[in-house]
């Protein structure tokens, strides 16, 4: 029966650990309802999966490191929408977009904790009450972000909310992986499927222009499996969920294979590049290149575009969204 515990560590506070039977371990912090480390046993030597930081401080300044990105994760272009005809404004941090929610995004939040244990998952549940007005989302917005590990070393994450006003609304987690377990290592010969037959096409400063582009033959081409290269990505792909799984990452030694079902709409992919690169990580400096962000949500600009959904919370609908990630080893 998987289990849960809970332990204090320097530089963090405190670490909740899911655990079972199989010795996989998954540590999430209440800082950003953040998932922190996900330990496998490869030929008998741990490793961690997740790259981000060591120290809590660290995760604070860089952000989006592990962390359940919220209320609408993405960018909002120009940083204003509408809603029933009222025109919002939020905070522009990025090149006069809004990015992650600017600056009181769910990432910086401390959040509630309740832990659980039954005979199938162990888990802990992070809980959030968002005032109305901020970040210039209205609403009073109750949200939950379940992290539940069962014996088939499924990680499941859950997430809900609900809202007294009308407002936007896309959740994520934004983990970053490296399945070598160093951050050393460039992901370049990771192996990367994705089953989507087209992106959400972007501007030059990635925001979404409502038009997509057919994958087939060019660098998102991911619907067999191949190895990255030298690929850099930071696009949405729009999940067609005709197969059991939406993607899979096996590592280079072809030992550890991550494989990701989601209820979202789309996953948003992002490789670390040369401005993260030489950074201290908890499994070592990460190189360019390094690691692999992997963000199942709705398609960032939605609010704008109608063809990619509906990203409006509205009262008595409550938010529902669901990602599994099943490690095998």
């Amino acid at each position: 029966m998987p289990k849960v515990r809970s332990e204090e560590r320097k530089n963090v506070g405190t670490v909740y650990t899911l655990y079972n039977e199989n010795q996989v371990e998954v540590s999430v912090i209440a800082d950003g309802a953040r998932l922190y480390e996900w330990i496998v046993l490869v030929d008998g030597q741990p490793r961690d999966l997740v790259v981000g930081y060591e120290s809590l401080v660290d995760h604070q300044k860089a952000r989006y490191y592990g962390a359940t990105i919220g209320p609408v994760a993405g960018r909002i272009a120009g940083a204003q929408f509408e809603l029933d005809g009222k025109i919002y404004h939020s905070e522009a941090n990025e090149q006069g977009n809004t990015l992650h929610g600017g600056s009181t995004g769910y990432d910086t939040k401390k959040w509630q904790v309740k832990t659980f244990q039954n005979e199938t998952e162990a888990g802990v549940v992070f809980s959030l009450e968002v005032a109305d007005g901020t970040g210039g989302f209205p609403g009073n917005i109750q949200v939950e972000v379940t992290y539940a590990l069962n014996e088939e070393n499924t990680l499941r994450l859950s997430y809900f909310a609900k809202t007294d006003q009308k407002t936007l609304f896309n959740l994520t987690n934004h983990g970053y992986f490296n399945l070598t377990g160093q951050a050393s290592e460039p992901i370049d010969f990771h192996y990367l499927q994705v089953n989507a037959k087209e992106v959400a096409q972007t501007n030059a400063d990635v925001t979404t222009n409502g038009k997509t582009l057919p994958v087939m033959d060019t660098k998102f081409d991911f619907l067999k499996a191949k190895q990255i290269g030298t690929t850099l990505l930071d696009d949405p792909f729009l999940l067609h969920h005709e197969q059991k799984e939406d993607l899979v990452l096996v590592s280079p030694d072809q030992k550890v294979r991550l494989s990701v079902a989601t209820t979202a709409p789309a996953v948003v992919l992002y490789t670390t590049g040369e401005n993260e690169a030489d950074t201290q990580m908890k499994t070592g400096r990460l190189t360019n290149h390094g690691s692999l962000a992997i963000e199942t949500q709705a398609v960032p600009g939605t609010e704008k575009y109608a063809q990619f959904g509906d990203i409006v919370l509205r009262p008595n609908e409550p938010y529902r969204q669901e990602t599994t990630y099943q490690v095998h080893f």
